[in-house]
């Protein structure tokens, strides 16, 4: 991340150059001028490519997190589904509770007249009813009735017992699952804050680019202009030194006829000797002009325009320990199985101090040199999936917000919540969303 800002800061600095056109006033000059201005669109072309090709990456990192955005929100609609339905459980089962402990209170306030009329009768009561018995045949009876009443004493100390019992288990049992639903969602709604800070700081890393791209193709559009006001000044200067040259070789041609005709006419007068005539008419014919500035001074030609090209290729360049299972998953699920009772803590990855779920698997693994994901989202996507039908163990179950590593014969072992710790459960306790193969 530091390294991607020092890219953009650069690029910025770059980018921000002000554009400062210089005039000459010479070919030569404006030339220089002009392959400044191409090294420079060059320079601002390559700061093109780069900034798209950091911008497409980044575009691209914003949608695979705004994917993992929509998953985890998928995710927390699925264990508010799960909640909500939970809560109906809890409503029914608080009824089913309220009907059980009115039994309980039944059962405890027919305990507590038996065992004070024992209480206050003791053996004796027992006696007396034999004594007065009729016959033998009336005693049996009244000894099998006796005996009866004993029976149905044990039977209803057991009833309450058992009652009793079942209400503890059924409520312990509903709490643990609401919490255990209620930590998923927790977890998730931590992972979706987590994710949306990322999301909005690549939100503003993409805008960032926006602008930077804005600039540098403004001032490439400002160099391109200044190429093009130094191509046509050139022009301009070029077609000026050509109209003087013309002007300058008509004025010396005009002088040199002027200066044969001169010749004509002192030729046409009569001298002595004719012979120096010769010699003058011959040797000293001031015709015979050296030329060789204008060679000098040909027409330099149009723009050398090879870097255009080099600008347009710059433009294009680059864009509990159940049997079943093999190898590591089975030695992990039994490695698992020898935390089951210590503490769950969010956040925590220690099996012996406090872990969270994905911390738990986590650290399970990673003492087989194997490196997970630090959250349930995404150890979801780590491995390879396989089918709850070929789950083996030491493969990971994955719920909305909440994973655990399978046992075989439907068990699972995992960081459940607050109260339970690490502990024991079936796997189909809830949806589940992936089984993920890691070894």
């Amino acid at each position: 991340m530091q390294k991607r800002v020092c890219c953009i800061l650069l690029s910025l600095i770059m980018v921000m150059e002000i554009v400062v056109p210089v005039r000459a006033t010479t070919i030569s000059g404006v030339k220089k001028e002009q392959q400044k201005t191409q090294n420079n669109l060059n320079s601002v072309n390559q700061q093109i490519t780069a900034i798209q090709s950091n911008q497409a990456q980044a575009q691209e990192e914003l949608d695979q997190l705004s994917d993992q955005l929509v998953d985890i929100l998928t995710s927390i609609d699925i264990c508010q589904d799960e909640i909500a339905v939970k809560e109906k459980e809890i409503e029914q089962a608080k009824k089913d509770y309220e009907d059980a402990q009115k039994k309980e209170d039944d059962q405890y306030a027919s305990m507590k007249k038996r065992i004070q009329f024992m209480y206050e009768q003791g053996d004796s009561a027992y006696l007396q009813v034999l004594l007065e018995s009729q016959n033998y045949a009336d005693m049996v009876n009244k000894a099998d009735y006796i005996e009866s009443l004993y029976e149905y004493d044990k039977q209803l100390l057991s009833d309450y017992v058992e009652s009793k019992n079942q209400v503890a288990e059924l409520k312990g049992r509903l709490e643990d699952e609401e919490a255990d639903l209620q930590a998923s969602n927790y977890e998730l709604q931590q992972e979706e804050a987590a994710l949306q800070t990322l999301v909005d700081e690549q939100k503003k890393t993409v805008a960032n680019f926006d602008a930077q791209l804005a600039s540098a193709k403004k001032k490439a559009a400002t160099y391109k202009q200044q190429l093009e006001d130094q191509t046509a000044q050139i022009k301009k200067l070029e077609e000026e030194a050509a109209a003087k040259k013309k002007k300058e070789e008509e004025a010396k041609k005009k002088q040199e006829q002027e200066r044969k005709q001169q010749q004509q006419q002192a030729n046409q007068t009569p001298t002595v000797d004719t012979g120096n005539e010769s010699q003058q008419t011959t040797g000293d014919d001031p015709a015979q002009v050296d030329t060789g500035d204008d060679s000098q001074t040909t027409d330099p030609g149009t723009v050398d325009t090879g870097n255009d090209s080099k600008g347009t290729d710059s433009m294009n360049a680059g864009a509990g320990a159940v049997t079943g299972g093999s190898g590591v998953g089975q030695q992990a699920a039994n490695y698992a199985c020898n935390f089951v009772g210590n503490p769950y803590k969010f956040g925590g990855t220690s099996l012996t101090n406090g872990t969270d779920c994905s911390g738990f698997t986590q650290a399970v693994y990673a003492h087989f040199g194997i490196s997970l994901p630090r959250d349930s989202y995404s150890q979801r996507s780590c491995g390879t999936e396989v089918s709850y039908a070929n789950a083996q163990p030491g493969d990971i179950i994955c719920y909305a917000g909440h994973v655990a590593l399978y046992l075989g014969n439907g068990q699972i072992v995992h960081a459940s919540t607050e109260r339970t710790g690490i502990t024991y459960g079936y796997a189909t306790y809830r949806t589940i969303l992936s089984v993920r193969r890691v070894s």
